[in-house]
């Protein structure tokens, strides 16, 4: 037992009391995930919209709603939340959290600043509690596939990785908040931090703004390591509801190329809707089950899992902050959509 009360290990014949903070449409996959997992009691949803929690709490079959964690943990007993709310707000719930004793699955970003993370690294620090970032696709099997050959040496030595990731332009009004490299291209830096590493020495980037948008439309950043390796990265969020874009990445090495294109495999009704079959499947184990099964045996066995770390996610924001600030100073102005 720490001394602000994190056990070391949690009893493995009991069952780890989990709540999910955030009533959306990815607090609801949480809250599935973990009412899925054989080691966990989903005790609460808590979400500032009662009615949204009640709604989800239903659906899942916790028992309690609460407006906010701090109601909560004066109410109930938790080992555990799962943060899937704004990153304006994390820094605060997660402090609280630890210093309550509990252990936190925190989504992506952090913050929407270092400086604000820096205050979750902080009370890690002052309590010696677990912090793991929800980087998804870490845990996603195609992914995982791809590191295990550039591990392997199967292309050799990277030396330019080249990624892409386009969504919806309605991600302006729903994140209208959050600067697309922060919500969007962070899943990217992550990768290219895990897939291969390095010390970032410059960084060039640019950005496209339209009137009447909340953020930049298109994003493109290229990072220069110590190494001399190169990584670039493309964002927008300007495709047209039903225009299916593959997520992709091309990994040059020396004896070879590695490329990943993730399509929408399985398509149906209603209206032939995509299903994701990778990361969060209705009908199979898939990548967000594998993060939170992660999380959940490092709370029971007190092991901090080591596949994505607090200061990983901290590496990551901060290069993010860089590629914004560059974009910020190359901003191009695209005028009124035609």
């Amino acid at each position: 037992m720490t001394h602000s009360g994190h056990s070391t290990q949690h009893p493995p014949e009991t069952r780890v009391r989990v709540a999910v903070v955030g009533a959306g449409q990815f607090g609801r996959l949480h809250a599935i995930a973990y009412s899925n997992n054989r080691d966990t009691d989903l005790v609460a949803i808590i979400n500032r919209d009662l009615t949204k929690a009640t709604k989800l709490a239903d659906e899942v079959g916790a028992p309690h709603v609460f407006s906010s964690l701090a109601e909560a943990l004066e109410t109930i007993e938790l080992d555990a939340v799962s943060l899937v709310t704004s990153p304006t707000h994390q820094p605060a719930d997660a402090s609280l959290a630890l210093a309550r004793g509990l252990s936190v699955l925190a989504e992506k970003p952090l913050a929407l600043s270092s400086e604000a993370a820096a205050e979750i690294a902080d009370a890690v620090s002052v309590t010696g509690g677990l912090v793991m970032p929800a980087h998804i696709l870490r845990f996603a099997a195609p992914y995982q596939e791809l590191k295990g050959r550039v591990d392997a040496g199967t292309i050799g030595t990277p030396r330019a990785l080249s990624f892409r990731r386009h969504r919806t332009a309605d991600h302006d009004a729903q994140f209208g908040a959050i600067h697309p490299v922060l919500m969007t291209m962070v899943h990217d830096i992550d990768l290219a931090l895990w897939l291969c590493g390095g010390t970032p020495t410059r960084v060039t980037a640019r950005q496209v703004v339209q009137p009447g948008r909340n953020q930049p439309t298109v994003v493109w950043a290229e990072v220069v390591l110590s190494s001399g390796a190169i990584w670039s990265f493309q964002v927008s969020w300007a495709v047209s509801a039903g225009q299916p874009v593959a997520d992709s990445l091309e990994i040059v090495g020396d004896d070879g190329l590695l490329t990943l294109s993730l399509t929408d495999h399985l398509t149906g009704p209603p209206a032939a809707a995509p299903f994701d079959d990778v990361l969060t499947p209705a009908y199979a184990f898939g990548a967000l089950n594998e993060e939170v099964r992660v999380f959940i045996d490092g709370v029971r066995t007190g092991i901090r899992p080591t596949v994505v770390t607090l200061d990983d996610a901290l590496t990551g924001l901060g290069l993010a902050e860089q590629i914004v600030s560059e974009a910020s100073n190359n901003t191009i102005d695209a005028g009124p959509a035609l």
